[in-house]
């Protein structure tokens, strides 16, 4: 298994959280459960191993080259190519995608576009190219190109400062912060907020920021899973449990009880398995 991370270029910065390889070689297809993630990407599969997603009570086969993916607002099932994973992607940032695209993410968000259906033929270039470089970096460096060509050629201007302001308060409050805050703190009314969300994001401020707070709970659990919930709720000010519980089931499709538990009997297994690794049967 392979996988690694890259930083991009300062001029990308605004854009472009980091780029990220990976490459796994299997025998049988591998399933895998994501809760909604805070995300917007874009992938590339140039050896072409189509894998499922499957969300929203539908399933899409990607076997493109490329594909844009629009901030999701439920959680997925991915199931790999038989043959293994080998691929190529950006994480951009929270305006990233409209930054390079200018497009409405209305017409993105929770949804897998093809890079073509954006670009057309200039997209299946890009792939060329970046195929031919003789190195990873050298691939990155092609697609970096491509990134700061779009975003020098897109011109965003509706509200878009105050929506950069609004993700950051969001962010800096894990979520917890009410709309209303936001407006008063963007100098914007309700409906031109919601406006210029759904056009930069695809998503109204309320359902981002119960992504960004669903978020928060998860990180909390992953790193501090002896937690009780009620003392997750407690640090995330959230009225009770069962608020909790119905936000969290809203993303994951579990409950907070049944993910710690999932996180504490992979904890147990993966310990299990270094204990094998340095004492092995003789």
């Amino acid at each position: 298994m392979i996988y690694r991370v890259f930083h991009p270029a300062p001029y990308l910065r605004d854009i472009v959280d980091h780029y990220w390889y990976s490459r796994i070689d299997l025998t049988v297809s591998v399933v895998q459960h994501y809760p909604t993630p805070l995300l917007q990407g874009m992938a590339f599969n140039f050896q072409k191993k189509p894998e499922q997603h499957s969300y929203n009570n539908k399933t899409l086969r990607l076997d493109q080259q490329a594909y844009l993916f629009g901030q999701p607002v439920s959680p997925r099932i991915i199931t790999s190519n038989e043959n293994g994973v080998d691929l190529l992607g950006v994480k951009f940032k929270p305006l990233g995608i409209s930054r390079i695209t200018g497009i409405n993410m209305e017409y993105i968000a929770d949804q897998i576009i093809a890079a073509t259906d954006i670009w057309g033929n200039e997209a299946e270039l890009l792939c060329d190219e970046m195929q031919s470089a003789p190195t990873l970096e050298k691939t990155i460096g092609v697609l970096e190109k491509f990134l700061i060509r779009k975003y020098l050629g897109t011109t965003l201007h509706y509200r878009i400062n105050s929506v950069q302001k609004a993700i950051q308060l969001i962010k800096r409050s894990k979520g917890a912060l009410p709309v209303q805050d936001l407006q008063l703190q963007t100098n914007t009314s309700r409906k031109t907020l919601e406006r210029a969300f759904m056009h930069y994001l695809g998503l109204m401020p309320k359902l981002y920021s119960g992504i960004v707070r669903f978020n928060a709970i998860k990180q909390m659990m992953d790193h501090t899973p002896d937690l009780s919930v009620s003392d997750i709720a407690f640090g995330l000010e959230y009225y009770d449990n069962s608020h909790l519980a119905a936000s969290f089931k809203r993303f994951s499709g579990i409950t907070p009880t049944d993910y710690i538990e999932t996180i504490k009997m992979e904890r147990l297994k993966n310990a299990h398995f270094r204990e094998y690794e340095a004492t092995p049967p003789s």
